[in-house]
């Protein structure tokens, strides 16, 4: 990415910050895609706490929007639409609750990098299970 905003002259090259150190869902989350996250305090965030809205709504509202981005950015090109990406970002709301209330350090961050290796490829193989049988199954 940073060769890319070179040659595109990009004048802010921070993408991602040690997201791999994560002792909590919310420092991956805010680590994870700077642009986006930045994106995300200036135009959702920020506005639903100066409207006088709990911290803990703003944030879930966040990751609402986002769920339903992700799940629009997998549901358009497929061609249906299974909310398998949509709960499992908001999935991440009462993981990042029991990680920072239960999980400390090095157990924090055993528990995001679990929920990256499980997690995200069983969202995937559920799509690519629900496309088979869409398509295939009836066929053979």
């Amino acid at each position: 990415m940073n060769f890319v905003a070179e040659l595109l002259q990009f004048g802010d090259r921070e993408f991602y910050k040690d997201w791999w150190n994560s002792e909590t869902v919310t420092y991956f989350w805010a680590n994870w895609n700077i642009p986006v996250h930045k994106w995300c305090l200036r135009h959702f965030y920020k506005p639903m706490l100066k409207k006088g809205i709990n911290r803990r709504l703003a944030q879930t509202a966040v990751f609402l929007v986002s769920a339903f981005f992700h799940e629009y950015l997998v549901s358009v090109p497929l061609r249906m639409f299974r909310l398998w990406a949509f709960m499992g970002m908001m999935a991440q709301v009462p993981l990042a609750w029991f990680v920072s209330r239960f999980l400390n350090g090095n157990y924090g961050n055993a528990a995001v990098w679990i929920s990256l290796i499980i997690g995200q490829p069983v969202a995937v193989l559920m799509y690519v299970h629900d496309y088979y049988v869409l398509h295939y199954e009836g066929s053979t």
